[in-house]
């Protein structure tokens, strides 16, 4: 297929696709919650010629499109949950849903997936291979990926061979994508750290054993294991997003929860850290006169960017939309996604689409209600995914 009739193809489609997207986007989901948006989905593919694979699951959706001749599988994968934000854009499109919104794009990638499903299910006779196409509940947990595994994914045949997708990146201009090879994005461990004390009048602290004190310390204590115990050469960063303890100023109580997540780049680094986590946390409570409890919630393996596959992505991004259309990246990003774990044992590729426009308000960023998704980004990311299947599926 010439490339020229493929940008023409998608021109055609654009408008289906921004209506698809505004639907979505004005009926948004929490994860977990994604029943309207796999109703949609699945109509959607319906309509497209396309049925969903078996699944024990209510939310989320695979379809294999099957080529014309034997070969590899390649998996599209995207997410279609939202987050609890408050929606404050003033589009005229803007969520429905009081508090939810899709401020992390979730809603272009479905609709980039739909159309991905289109166009190369009418062309499946062109292909020697398959494509699977995946939508994702649950990516803002942490959880989805390992439980769409857990609900019949891993046995689906034929088993995946080359997995790709994209995220939408305000920091990357329209109308380009941007990527690297290996570390891509961060893994992430979901921390839960219970300290207990002994609570006590605030006016008698001797009495008790202070939980808030000794949290003070141990989140003081704890950034040493990103600065003396995690080498300087592989980054590693801990956050603490959520601390409570106590109702009353003169009230000293008998517990505190610390929430966060430990980031790493390097797998090898991430049970290093963990167990220096664990230690410090155990004595420095101990010293203190408390408890220290660590609970591990979750999580998901760094994104490694496979080196066929990413210049894969890179050259059928240069054939489609010119070779100015993508941009290196230096770093990888410390945010995380679990694609990473449709990439175990699987190599890929995830790029950022840029969604970045002239206006203000679409550089905002992603988890903010205020950041504007530029709507000419789908039509990029459609292209690019196409032309990369259409390339690594080719009848040679």
């Amino acid at each position: 297929m010439r490339k020229e009739n493929l940008l023409q193809e998608i021109k055609e489609l654009e408008q289906q696709m921004i209506a698809d997207r505004r639907f979505l986007h004005q009926h948004p989901e929490l994860s977990h919650q994604e029943y309207q948006t796999t109703r949609f989905v699945k109509e959607r593919l319906a309509q497209f010629g396309l049925q969903p694979e078996p699944l024990e699951t209510d939310t989320g959706v695979s379809v294999l499109i099957r080529g014309g001749k034997p070969g590899k599988t390649i998996c599209i994968r995207h997410d279609m949950d939202a987050l609890p934000i408050q929606e404050e854009t003033g589009l005229p499109f803007q969520s429905e849903v009081d508090g939810v919104s899709h401020a992390c794009g979730h809603d272009i990638h479905t609709a980039i997936a739909l159309y991905c499903g289109k166009i190369l299910n009418e062309r499946k006779e062109e292909l020697a291979g398959n494509v699977r196409i995946v939508f994702q509940p649950a990516e803002e947990t942490g959880q989805g990926a390992r439980e769409m595994m857990e609900a019949g994914f891993k046995k689906l045949s034929p088993a995946n061979d080359i997995v790709v997708g994209l995220h939408t990146h305000p920091e990357t201009p329209v109308g380009m994508i941007s990527l690297r090879e290996g570390p891509m994005e961060a893994g992430a461990d979901y921390l839960r750290i219970l300290i207990r004390g002994k609570g006590c009048h605030g006016a008698h602290p001797y009495q008790g054993v202070d939980p808030i004190l000794t949290a003070a310390f141990l989140m003081t204590e704890l950034q040493s294991v990103i600065t003396r115990v995690n080498p300087a050469v592989k980054p590693a960063i801990l956050t603490f997003g959520s601390i409570h303890g106590g109702k009353a100023c003169n009230v000293i109580p008998d517990q505190v929860e610390l929430l966060g997540t430990l980031r790493v780049f390097h797998p090898e680094c991430r049970e290093t850290n963990l167990q220096a986590i664990r230690r410090i946390t155990e004595q420095v409570c101990a010293s203190m006169g408390a408890e220290g409890i660590i609970e591990l919630r979750g999580g998901m393996p760094p994104v490694y960017n496979d080196r066929e596959v990413t210049e894969g992505i890179v050259k059928a991004a240069g054939e489609i939309l010119g070779e100015e259309s993508v941009r290196l990246l230096e770093f990888p990003s410390p945010g995380s996604d679990d694609f990473a774990v449709f990439l175990e044992g699987t190599k890929g590729t995830q790029f950022f689409l840029g969604t970045g426009g002239e206006s203000e308000e679409t550089r905002i960023g992603v988890h903010s209600g205020r950041n504007v998704f530029e709507e000419k980004s789908m039509a990029v990311g459609t292209a690019v995914l196409v032309q990369y299947v259409l390339d690594t599926l080719k009848d040679c």
